[in-house]
């Protein structure tokens, strides 16, 4: 049967969900009116066998390259990638291409757009189309799973969709996106403004047309499942970390047969399998929750911008506080602008107060006496209020006060966080944790305080303070239940609740119409790190938070309380100027050569000793030395400009009991950073001792 040349008989490229681009199969001849692009297909692999996606077939008679790799050119996309060696060295002989053995799908499971978006991925952020689908597919839809009853129960009566005259300001956004079969979108409106009116009505429009929303995961809450229901009943598939895997199964077959026509969800809802696809948004497109951070680090809002290219779509991208980047490329054309620039029925936006605690009188460690007023005001007239802390547990770290000694995470190069419930010092890079002694490892004394504040302290004091105060704090430890999120904000809804306390979390994606007053208790803890969006970062979570009051039918105020009052982002805080704060960071960012002026690769270098990083990495910087790319420096000028950075070590200099040096590489023009950046690897390649991570467009150099 198989006596035909190598050239003359059909070749399929199938992708697996793993770390390694296609593999090229031969197909028998009874199989080969059965092979589609996007069916799965049972093949051998290694001493076993595989299921994989057809990524691509090759007609007989087609030109085909030899399958003639070296081991070297796999060792070094694999340390790469992953950072694991692959062992021999030279050419291997030719590989003989085996057949594959069933076609397991009569119709494509994968559209063929869908597969376009996964290589594209792959290839975009340095890494391998095998692991973009892994993150793209469910893995039980390799295993042959058919997914799982849901025991995700949302409430059983559907309450009817709110119906809302849209300002004039909302008609023309509206109008806007409607009238377009194509092209991007920044809708840039105020908190309250009616962002999501909009979406809900643009995706109304469609007619039979297929929706990907996506949310990040803190805002995936009651309040928007609920309006998603109530406006489209059960045409809509839910993403979210809450659900297991065969759920996970179920929603993505919903989406692939047909039986839904939005998919509201998470980052890898950006993979839904829709075949008729006309629309996607992305609300809050500047949240850090879309980058992925770990694997394939993509970012969802990216590759969302990607897919819509590919299909020929339109893309809304949503924000109350835009990105730099999103806001300079559409004040450059690339995107079409739309700003809704007043509230609902014309509310006020909430007065902001900077509260300078150097000067203010203090109640406790945590409150000023003017907050606490402000807190009882609000109590007695049937008020709700949300303080936010971006630091969770009860203290930062305990110290001995005798010879200054802190508990430092074994595994990591920071100190560990003392949560009270649990009477244990947890890391929140790696997850382990320690129990406390009572008297001080180093020295022996026994005078051990408490240093710094966490969400789990502010709350005790607090109830201290007001005890006739309903509290109840939302941060990651009291979220990790499924659907904790939804109970929390359910429980807002309905005023069983006076303050909710917690992290970033209480600050993203809710409307509480009863909230009149939203605090900062610690401003500083965002302010100064060393990253270059730090300020950014913390205009918006401030702004943000500020949104969250004052929606009703009252007036809403915020306090920030902070040790840095002057700080020139609390200027535009104070007064809603986005505007003006964008004005003010733009020409940093230009004068600095940062993105949006630039784009950014990060390559980490991760080693299992310290001495050994050391050693390793003067090895590492004589290379980068030498590399002679064929781009000229970034200095230069140009758009072919590029700037190696480093090696350096990280901030954070140990993660996982990995220590961390990094490279960072800027450049104006996308080819040339790449180039850059391979010259770097391919340069690394043969150094044993090393994991090598890296990170296309970071969004934090930490």
């Amino acid at each position: 049967m198989y006596n035909k040349t190598m050239s003359d008989q059909m070749k399929v490229n199938i992708l697996f969900p793993i770390n390694a681009n296609a593999f090229t199969y031969l197909v028998p001849e009874e199989l080969q009116s059965k092979i589609k692009i996007g069916a799965r297909v049972l093949a051998p692999f290694k001493r076993g066998k595989k299921i994989g996606i057809v990524q691509r077939t090759e007609d007989r008679g087609q030109r085909t390259e030899v399958r003639r790799q070296s081991t070297e050119d796999r060792r070094q996309k694999t340390e790469v990638r992953t950072g694991h060696k692959a062992a021999g060295t030279g050419f291997k002989k030719e590989i003989i291409l085996k057949p594959i053995e069933a076609v397991l799908d009569d119709e494509p499971l994968v559209p063929e757009s869908l597969l376009k978006l996964i290589e594209w991925t792959g290839q975009y952020y340095m890494s391998t189309a095998g692991l973009a689908l892994k993150n793209a597919i469910p893995s039980g839809i390799f295993e042959g799973k058919k997914g799982g009853k849901g025991r995700i129960t949302y409430d059983d009566e559907i309450r009817p969709a709110a119906i809302f005259n849209l300002t004039s300001e909302q008609e023309k956004a509206l109008s806007e996106i409607n009238k377009a079969q194509s092209g991007a979108f920044l809708l840039h409106g105020v908190t309250g403004s009616g962002k999501t009116e909009i979406y809900l009505r643009a995706i109304e429009a469609l007619g039979d047309k297929e929706t990907i929303m996506l949310v990040p995961e803190i805002a995936l809450t009651a309040q928007i499942i609920d309006r998603f229901r109530s406006r489209f009943k059960d045409k809509v598939a839910f993403f979210h970390s809450g659900l297991s895997p065969g759920e996970r199964i179920s929603q993505w077959r919903k989406i692939r047969n047909g039986e839904v026509k939005i998919a509201l969800g998470v980052r890898s809802a950006v993979f839904a399998p829709f075949n008729n696809l006309g629309l996607i948004i992305i609300d809050e497109e500047h949240e850090a929750s879309y980058k992925q951070f770990e694997g394939l680090r993509y970012s969802a809002r990216d590759v969302a911008l990607a897919r819509a290219k590919i299909e020929g779509i339109k893309i809304v991208l949503g924000s109350a506080t835009p990105s730099l980047e999103t806001f300079y490329y559409a004040k450059k054309g690339k995107l079409t602008y739309l700003e809704l620039t007043h509230r609902i029925e014309q509310k006020p936006m909430p007065r902001v107060e900077i509260v300078d605690m150097t000067k203010e009188e203090k109640e406790s460690l945590s409150y000023s006496k003017k907050l606490l007023g402000v807190l009882k005001e609000a109590l007695a007239n049937g008020h709700q209020s949300l303080i936010m802390l971006n630091r969770r547990g009860y203290s930062p770290f305990l110290m001995c006060v005798d010879c200054g000694y802190t508990y430092k995470c074994p595994a990591c190069s920071i100190t560990l966080t003392y949560h009270k419930d649990t009477k244990t010092l947890n890391c929140h890079y790696c997850n382990s944790f320690l129990e406390p002694q009572d008297v001080c490892p180093q020295c022996k004394g026994v005078k051990i305080k408490y240093i710094g504040l966490g969400t789990q302290r502010i709350e005790e004091e607090l109830q201290a303070l007001i005890p006739e105060l309903v509290l109840k704090r939302m941060d990651r430890d009291t979220t990790r239940k499924k659907l904790s999120h939804y109970r929390i904000v359910k429980d807002m809804e309905e005023k069983k609740i006076d303050v909710l306390l917690g992290t970033q979390m209480i600050a993203k994606g809710h409307d509480f119409p009863d909230v009149t007053v939203a605090a900062v208790v610690f401003a500083d803890v965002a302010l100064n790190l060393p990253d270059f969006r730090s300020s950014e970062r913390t205009f918006q979570l401030f702004t943000q938070l500020a949104g969250r009051a004052g929606r009703g039918d009252a007036p809403g105020e915020v306090f920030i309380q902070t040790y840095e009052p002057h700080h020139y982002v609390f200027n535009y805080v104070c007064g809603h100027n986005y505007t003006g704060f964008y004005q003010n960071e733009i020409e940093l960012r230009k004068e600095l050569a940062y993105p949006p002026f630039s784009k950014l690769i990060r390559i980490v270098f991760n080693f299992k000793s310290k001495d050994t990083a050391k050693k390793i990495m003067k090895d590492v910087s004589a290379r980068v030395k030498k590399i002679t790319p064929p781009f000229p420096p970034l200095a230069r000028g140009g758009d072919g400009g590029v700037a190696i950075l480093g090696p350096a070590p990280a901030p954070v200099e140990k993660i996982r009991n990995y220590w961390r040096w990094h490279l960072i590489l800027k450049g104006k023009n996308s080819k040339s950073l790449r180039q850059a950046a391979s010259s770097v690897l391919e340069a690394m390649r043969d150094i044993k001792e090393i994991k090598i991570d890296v990170d296309v467009d970071p969004i934090n150099l930490l």
